[in-house]
């Protein structure tokens, strides 16, 4: 039975407010969401023009959690999860006068351009680096202290725009790449917790975790509809947008 008084506020209306919002929903809680803007959605918007799909804001993800694959098979038929060609694995870095390929294995490592000397030696040493103290560390400050400058300008940075949209100096690494963050922590290095999380078992569930790169069908902006969509199916749930004055 739904409830007359507000349970629990959101403030922000973007996929981070409208997810908890949904699961909130979804175990009969009733909530209200706070947005300042005319629209839901935050920094994703999606444009579709001449039969092309453009993205303002952040482009894609990273199947990287079981619970992404849950959250798009919960939303259906509203929304669909739309992952990425085989071919796209092939990511291009514009360095200097041209583009260059994205490493995606030891040899590509050593003789891409994309990373400076010093930084591709420096990275052998990366397992025995101490691990941080600072909580709040940001993305590239972390980047920069355990792989090199150049692997932050050029890997960390490219991915963090498509994904975030956002600033990586600006975005703290526990809260934005909470994975990344857990293996200095529990492991203290990326390599040596990526060589131990790779030898554990997996379960059915964490096999959802497919590390492919996603959007939505017809765009991000449409995985932000449904979720208000089917947020506002919901009888206990209460929408309120407050514009600026």
């Amino acid at each position: 039975m739904s409830k007359e008084y507000t349970e629990i506020v959101i403030i922000g209306a973007g996929l981070t407010g409208l997810t908890t919002g949904f699961h909130l929903t979804q175990k009969g809680k009733n909530i209200r969401i706070i947005e300042q803007a005319d629209r839901v959605g935050g920094q994703i918007k999606t444009f579709h023009e001449h039969g092309f799909t453009f993205e303002s804001g952040p482009n894609t993800g990273a199947v990287s959690y079981p619970e992404v694959t849950e959250l798009f098979r919960l939303l259906s038929p509203d929304c669909e999860l739309e992952t990425a060609r085989e071919e796209s694995k092939r990511r291009l870095i514009w360095k200097g006068n041209r583009f260059h390929t994205l490493p995606s294995g030891l040899i590509e490592g050593i003789t891409t351009p994309l990373f400076s000397f010093y930084d591709k030696f420096h990275i052998l040493g990366e397992p025995f680096r101490k691990k941080g103290t600072n909580a709040n560390e940001s993305v590239a400050d972390l980047a920069t202290r355990r792989l090199g400058r150049s692997f932050r300008d050029y890997a960390v940075d490219p991915f963090v725009s498509g994904v975030y949209a956002g600033d990586p100096d600006q975005l703290v690494t526990r809260y934005a790449l909470p994975k990344l963050y857990n293996l200095e922590q529990t492991y203290g290095s990326f390599i040596k917790g990526s060589i131990a999380k790779a030898r554990q078992p997996k379960t059915d569930r964490d096999r959802l975790a497919t590390k492919k790169v996603f959007s939505a069908r017809n765009g991000l902006e449409n995985l932000t509809k449904a979720l208000a969509k089917q947020i506002g199916e919901e009888k206990n749930y209460s929408f309120y947008l407050r514009y600026p004055d």
